[in-house]
C-alpha cells in the first residue's frame, strides 16, 4: 500500500485503495507533502497486528495497474500541475515593466538570466494559459460524462441481478418474499447482498466525485492565478501611463515650445503690447519654421500612437479577464453542484450502511426461525422430485 506520488501529486493527494470485507472498496484520501513519497505500509500493518488481522501484502500501486479513470485524473492533474507551475515561474518576467539590463554570466554559473518578455510574448502567454484552460475543462467534463455514464450502467445490472427473475426467485426461495414472515429484507424490500452491492458502487461513486472536485480546484486555482497576474499587469500599465501623461503635462517634455512662446512673450514686452497683441503681432511676423511645424506633429503622432497602442492592450486584456472570469463562474458553479452531491453521497452511505447493519440482523434472526417460503420451497421440490422417481419407476 504504496502512496503514488510525484509532480501530479501537487494539488491532489495520493489515493489509497485497500480490500474490506467481501469485495467492498474502502477509498481514502492520504495528506501529503508536495514531491514526497512515503510508505505507511509498514505502520498500518503493525496495527492489524494488534488486533489479530492479516496484514496487508507488498502491492505496488502504479499507473499501469489502476483503472482507466484514474489514468485520465493523473493525466489532467498532471497537466493541470504543469500549468500552475509554468505560470508561477514566469510571472516575475509576465509582470516587470523595467527594461533589460546587459549583464555578464559568469564563468562556471548555470547561465540562467531573468526573462525579459516583450507585449508579444506576454499575450503569448495569456492566449496559451487561456486555451490550456478551455481543454482541461472540456476534459474534466468529458471525464464526468463518461463517469456518469458507468453508473447509469452500473446500477442496471445491479437491479436487474438483484430485482428481475432468478434473482428475486432466489430472494423468495431463501425466505426472504414479501408477507412471507421470513423478515430478512429492510423496509424498502432489498436483502442484504443488494445493499451490500449499493453500498460498493456509492463509495466508488462518492471517490470519483472527489477526485473530479479535486480536478476543479486545481484548474480554479490555475484561473485564478492567470487572473490575478493579468489584473496586476493591467494596473501597472495604467499608472505607467499616467506617469507618462503627468510629466507630458508639466510642460517639460517639449522644451522647445516653452522657449517659443517664452521669446515671444519677451518681444511683445519690449515692444510695449498686451500680451495677446504682442503675439498676435508676432504670429504675423514671424512664422513657424518647416522643422518646428515637423517636430511638433512629429511628437503629436508619437503620443497618439502610444496611447491608441496602450488603448489596445487595455482592451485584450478586459477581453481576456473576461473570458478567465466566465470560466472561473463555470467552474465555481461545477464545485457547488460537485459539493452537494457528495454531501448527498455521504448521507445516503451513513443511512446505507444503517441499513445493511439491520438486514444482517434480521437474516440472523430469520435463520433462527421457521419461514413459509422456505418450507414450501422445500415441499414443492420434494413433490417434483417424487414424481420424477414415479415416473421413472412407472
Amino acid at each position: 500500500m504504496t502512496a503514488m506520488s510525484d509532480r501530479t501529486g501537487v494539488e491532489i493527494g495520493p489515493l489509497l485503495l485497500a480490500g474490506a470485507g467481501a469485495g467492498a472498496v474502502v477509498v481514502t484520501y492520504l495528506p501529503m507533502q508536495p514531491r514526497t513519497q512515503m510508505d505507511i505500509t509498514p505502520v498500518f500493518n503493525e496495527l492489524l497486528r494488534k488486533r489479530n488481522a492479516p496484514i496487508v501484502t507488498e502491492k505496488k500501486l502504479s499507473l499501469e495497474t489502476i483503472d482507466g479513470f484514474l489514468k485520465e485524473a493523473y493525466r489532467i492533474n498532471h497537466h493541470i500541475t504543469s500549468l500552475h507551475n509554468e505560470l508561477k515561474d514566469v510571472r516575475q518576467a509576465y509582470l516587470s515593466t523595467a527594461q533589460p539590463r546587459k549583464t555578464h554570466i559568469r564563468p562556471g554559473s548555470n547561465g540562467s538570466q531573468p526573462r525579459h518578455l516583450t507585449d508579444r510574448d506576454r499575450e503569448e502567454v495569456d492566449a496559451n494559459a487561456k486555451q490550456m484552460l478551455r481543454e482541461l475543462n472540456a476534459s474534466i467534463t468529458a471525464l464526468r460524462d463518461a463517469e456518469v455514464l458507468r453508473r447509469e450502467t452500473e446500477t442496471a445490472v445491479i437491479r436487474k441481478k438483484f430485482v428481475r427473475g432468478l434473482g428475486a426467485l432466489g430472494a423468495w426461495a431463501a425466505g426472504a418474499a414479501a408477507g412471507g414472515g421470513g423478515g430478512a429484507l429492510n423496509d424498502s424490500g432489498k436483502t442484504a447482498e443488494h445493499l451490500a452491492a449499493e453500498a460498493k458502487a456509492r463509495t466508488i461513486e462518492q471517490h470519483r466525485d472527489e477526485v473530479i472536485q479535486s480536478l476543479r480546484r486545481g484548474l480554479q486555482l490555475c484561473g485564478r492565478t492567470q487572473q490575478d497576474m493579468m489584473e496586476v499587469r493591467l494596473t501597472r500599465e495604467m499608472e505607467k501611463n499616467r506617469s507618462v501623461l503627468a510629466k507630458a503635462g508639466g510642460g517639460s517634455a517639449m522644451p522647445e515650445l516653452g522657449g517659443f512662446y517664452e521669446s515671444m512673450s519677451k518681444s511683445a514686452a519690449k515692444a510695449g503690447l498686451p500680451p495677446d497683441e504682442g503675439s498676435r503681432s508676432y504670429r504675423l511676423q514671424e512664422e513657424l519654421t518647416e522643422e518646428q511645424i515637423q517636430m511638433f506633429e512629429k511628437g503629436n503622432q508619437d503620443m497618439l500612437q502610444h496611447y491608441n497602442s496602450t488603448l489596445d492592450k487595455v482592451r485584450t486584456a478586459e477581453k481576456s479577464l473576461l473570458e478567465i472570469a466566465e470560466l472561473q463562474t463555470l467552474l465555481v458553479g461545477n464545485l457547488a453542484t460537485q459539493s452537494a452531491h457528495i454531501e448527498q453521497l455521504v448521507a445516503d452511505s451513513e443511512n446505507i450502511t444503517q441499513d445493511v447493519g439491520g438486514g444482517n440482523k434480521q437474516l440472523k434472526k430469520a435463520a433462527q426461525r421457521p419461514s413459509a417460503a422456505r418450507y414450501t420451497f422445500f415441499a414443492s421440490a420434494g413433490l417434483c422430485a417424487f414424481l420424477i422417481l414415479w415416473d421413472l419407476v412407472i
